[in-house]
């Protein structure tokens, strides 16, 4: 039986008794890295060229990834893992979540970069959101259709799970509302780029998803909230209103019996039955857990009732990290989430007037979607919608801090180091 290693007293045998001795703690890992974080950012000139800004910026966005990896490490190099093998495989796979974390970061460097990232996700998402819902009214079983899934499923879009196109859905659909509701877009612009928000959260609810749905709405209550906020923003109750009647009214028109009908069928016993279980789960090794990947290995030996059927999740993203990564990964995550929100409600400044933070706004408003989503559905365990949540959570982080013109924050930058330069000069 595996358990966690701890710090345990030694004894020592000196003039014939026993004296009791306390093995040293070591430091923790991630002490040792903020401190040479701390000391590369004094030798590296103070920290005030691009460089070495953007490396000490990535680093700190980066340590509750730092955080999670240490638990996945501890994991492995000590077998605390049900299965090392697919620790390891989940393991390499978070690694690049890491990779795309830090990429983004470096890659969004002026308003340009965000007003193309509007740009592509809401012309993406208008046309996905046009195919899914064609295909929706004239093949339920097929995808593209061309493909039957192997083992069925409820298909919508490219997806085999409706709520997993919802999750993604959830993300893309705030950036062409939350562009509509600025200045930066006006008159015949603002109603093209309003109408293809409304279709995309439209087909949120035509996919029957009722987590996805309900996620929407936390969204737009959230920025309707956040927006309330500053005086000269509270023209926008009414615009946000009208999107959510536009959407409801929309799906209306389009969906069908079968679509009101499993809205108000609310009975899932197995969920719940499978999220209890994992509870039980986290309480056998609640520190490090049972190892990242290792759910659905450990899983059948805690089911609490007869199934027939495979059991491929928790179901909550939470309650999965949890039995997987204890108390530990949990940690990590909820750092994670804090550090996203204190960085991208920054971008509230400036937010109607500005291409960078009016995306940095969107994507905090996305990634609150497909996090309210996550304590009903693992969403963040499909491959292509964590990537794009990722996405969105570096940009949320990283635009609160770009120039407002299209210049890059190396010129801006030094345009103020060169203007601090003058005002010594004068003294």
């Amino acid at each position: 039986m595996n358990a966690v290693i701890s710090p345990r007293p030694e004894l020592r045998r000196s003039d014939a008794r026993l004296e009791l001795t306390e093995v040293p703690r070591r430091l923790s890992p991630l002490l040792y890295g903020i401190c040479i974080l701390l000391l590369f950012a004094v030798l590296s000139f103070g920290a005030v060229e691009q460089w070495s800004i953007s490396i000490l910026e990535t680093a700190l966005a980066l340590a509750p990834a730092a955080l999670f990896g240490v638990a996945v490490m501890l994991q492995l190099g000590f077998n605390l893992t049900a299965y090392p093998y697919a620790t390891l495989i989940a393991g390499v796979e978070y690694l690049a979540y890491g990779m795309l974390l830090f990429l983004t970061v470096q890659g969004l460097t002026n308003a340009q970069c965000s007003k193309t990232v509007i740009w592509v996700f809401t012309l993406f998402g208008f046309a996905l959101a046009m195919f899914a819902i064609s295909q929706n009214l004239t093949s339920t079983d097929k995808i593209y259709w061309l493909r039957t899934p192997r083992n069925g499923g409820a298909i919508f879009g490219p997806y085999v799970n409706r709520d997993h196109y919802a999750g993604l859905m959830e993300m893309l659909a705030p950036v062409p509302i939350v562009v509509s509701l600025s200045a930066l877009v006006r008159g015949a612009k603002r109603v093209l780029i309003g109408s293809a928000g409304v279709l995309m959260a439209g087909s949120i609810v035509l996919s029957q998803s009722r987590a996805g749905t309900a996620s929407f709405l936390v969204e737009m209550a959230l920025l309707l909230g956040l927006l309330l906020g500053t005086r000269k923003n509270r023209h926008v109750t009414a615009a946000i209103g009208a999107i959510c009647l536009a959407v409801m009214g929309f799906a209306a028109w389009v969906g069908t019996a079968a679509l009101w009908h499993h809205f108000t069928n609310l009975q899932d016993w197995m969920r719940l039955a499978i999220i209890k279980d994992g509870l039980r789960m986290f309480w056998h090794k609640p520190i490090l857990g049972w190892g990242l990947g290792t759910f659905t290995t450990v899983y059948p030996q805690f089911r609490s009732f007869y199934t027939n059927l495979f059991v491929n999740a928790a179901h909550n993203d939470y309650v999965q990290a949890l039995v997987e990564t204890g108390l530990v990964g949990f940690a990590a995550i909820l750092w994670f989430v804090l550090s996203l929100y204190r960085g991208g409600l920054r971008n509230l400044d400036s937010w109607n007037r500005n291409w960078s933070r009016t995306l940095g706004l969107a994507a905090v408003i996305g990634c609150t979607g497909i996090l309210v989503h996550s304590a009903f559905d693992f969403n963040l365990q499909i491959p292509a919608n964590a990537c794009v949540f990722y996405f969105l959570a570096a940009v949320a982080t990283s635009t609160a801090s770009l120039p407002e013109s299209g210049s890059s924050r190396r010129s801006t930058r030094k345009s103020s180091s060169d203007a601090h330069d003058d005002r010594i000069s004068h003294i």
